[in-house]
């Protein structure tokens, strides 16, 4: 009989940071869930039970490796590095080792290097990106005012939807240095947003500086 395929249906991002003794380098967990396969074709015809599941793991455009075995379950947490795009699949195997068809990639998992460790004060309106990156369901926001900024100079920190649409608006500490603020994925109306890439605007005066992010579900 064929062995039931697996499909990745969500990667959910869990935010849980942790700084290496050395290099200051963070990598960030991700927790990956996949449906089970249907016990059959669709047409009734019975397929093998999985009895565990290949993670395959892709960095960049390198060639896929297979980096666990996930028996019994069907949960996987990746530890993801800085400045990688990670994807993974999964593909079920049986009491007799045979392997199913690969699921289709996961959603892409990256974040920047350090962006929460951005020296000095800023020289003009700045965002040092957010973490993490895609997110869900939240994600923070690193924004940067400049010293020279005045009592009178106009501070706007804004998310904005690929069709123009601001969705939410926050307030702005004023103090000259780097802050940051937590974005939950709702709107300024209380609304979840869909998923999809956004992008964020910090002004100051007449400087503009803007980010992309990615929510995934």
């Amino acid at each position: 009989m064929r062995v039931k395929r697996a499909w990745i249906t969500t990667a959910i991002a869990v935010g849980l940071w942790m700084m290496t003794a050395a290099a200051f380098a963070q990598t960030t967990d991700y927790r990956f869930h996949w449906a089970p396969s249907p016990d059959d074709d669709g047409s009734g015809t019975p397929l093998s039970p999985a009895v565990g599941y290949e993670v395959w793991l892709r960095e960049d455009a390198d060639a896929e490796k297979l980096v666990a075995t996930v028996m019994s379950d069907t949960v996987y947490t990746l530890a993801a590095e800085p400045g990688v795009v990670h994807r993974i699949r999964v593909a079920g195997f049986d009491g007799a080792g045979r392997v199913s068809l690969k699921s289709d990639w996961s959603d892409p998992v990256y974040f920047e290097d350090d962006v929460r460790s951005t020296p000095g004060l800023p020289g003009s309106a700045a965002l040092g990106g957010n973490y993490p990156n895609p997110f869900n369901p939240e994600t923070r926001i690193r924004y940067g005012v400049p010293e020279e900024a005045t009592a009178s100079d106009r501070m706007r920190l804004e998310i904005f939807a690929l069709d123009g649409r601001r969705v939410r608006t926050f307030d702005v500490d004023r103090t000259p240095g780097w802050h940051e603020v937590v974005w939950d994925g709702l709107g300024d109306d209380g609304r979840v947003q869909s998923t999809g890439m956004y992008v964020t605007r910090f002004v100051v005066g007449e400087d503009v500086s803007t980010t992309k992010m990615t929510m995934v579900k």
